[in-house]
């Protein structure tokens, strides 16, 4: 009988940290993204734009979103698959969740946190290596795919200084070699650190990592160009797509959070941007769809299955 009490008691707890999490998470939200005094000075024209874009462009945006979304769970679904057998419906859940965590947290490392809660018990330390395999994935495509953008635009951007161009052009393709290397080969530790052999994963995983992390690159990249198109900006494919380009690989540089982001994306792609399009207003609006559609709305919908997960619980 004492244990039944217990039990329940646990049980009890576990449904309110769950629900405080939830109430955490949610205030979060809507403290930093609703009450922003950035989002209110340009919230009116935002606001219009949206109301003005037809009901089927939001539908392929969101599908874009979706597929997105359900390519990086494969993805991590893979990496953690020798050591935790996890369907693909909790490899989505575990990754919404995941970017629910991530929202405020520095340089996304909630994520980790999050995802980690649809694992099975005994692996969730292995599964958080596992799962730095396939983030390191997608910043090798970053690093690879912005270095070349980045190669190409360098002088466009007169806020460069000559100096730091000269570095730049030395120090990209060494960066971007050094960086390829470190993901492909695979080190045999000995004697003390002889344990790091556990956080290795096979060859074949990592290649199928790269392949999915080059899909969901390639679809970021989309997304920019669709919203482009939904905000009528008369700007050309190509210069565009290397403009987004040296975008993430700036954004995977500078240390910063979800929320914080919203703010950053949009300063850097105005600077970006500025030798192709003038009108800074639809600029910010682009940056500012993109992030509510790939950060905020999953937020949310993680924050409204970790309440439900830990309700189950």
């Amino acid at each position: 009988m004492l244990n039944g009490v217990f039990n329940l008691f646990i049980s009890i707890g576990k449904k309110t940290i769950g629900f405080l999490l939830f109430i955490i998470c949610s205030f979060a939200i809507y403290n930093k993204v609703l009450s922003n005094e950035s989002w209110s000075q340009y919230g009116t024209i935002l606001r219009k734009l949206i109301f003005s874009i037809p009901f089927y462009q939001w539908l392929i945006l969101l599908c874009l979103m979706s597929i997105n979304f359900l390519i990086e769970s494969i993805k991590w679904k893979k990496a953690v698959s020798e050591n935790n057998s996890i369907s693909l419906l909790n490899a989505i859940k575990g990754v919404l969740v995941g970017q629910t965590f991530a929202f405020f947290t520095p340089n996304r490392i909630g994520e980790y946190a999050g995802r980690t809660l649809f694992l099975e018990k005994g692996n969730k330390l292995m599964g958080i290596a596992q799962l730095g395999w396939a983030s390191y994935a997608q910043l090798l495509v970053t690093i690879i795919v912005g270095a070349f953008a980045l190669a190409i635009n360098l002088s466009q951007y007169e806020w460069i200084g000559s100096n730091l161009l000269i570095w730049l052009r030395l120090g990209i393709p060494i960066v971007v070699l050094l960086a390829i290397v470190l993901f492909f080969y695979k080190h045999i530790w000995k004697g003390r650190l002889a344990f790091l052999n556990i956080i290795q994963i096979d060859s074949k995983v990592k290649m199928h990592l790269f392949g999915l992390s080059i899909i969901r690159y390639l679809l970021f990249l989309l997304q920019y160009a669709w919203v482009a198109i939904m905000l009528k900006m008369n700007i050309e494919f190509i210069p565009l797509i290397l403009s987004v380009a040296t975008l993430f690989l700036f954004l995977s540089i500078l240390p910063t959070i979800s929320i914080t982001e919203l703010v950053i994306r949009g300063q850097l792609l105005l600077m970006i941007l500025a030798p192709l399009y003038h009108d800074k207003m639809i600029i910010i609006s682009l940056s500012s769809l993109i992030w509510g559609v790939n950060f905020l709305l999953p937020s949310i919908i993680g924050a409204i299955l970790l309440l439900g997960y830990r309700l189950n619980r």
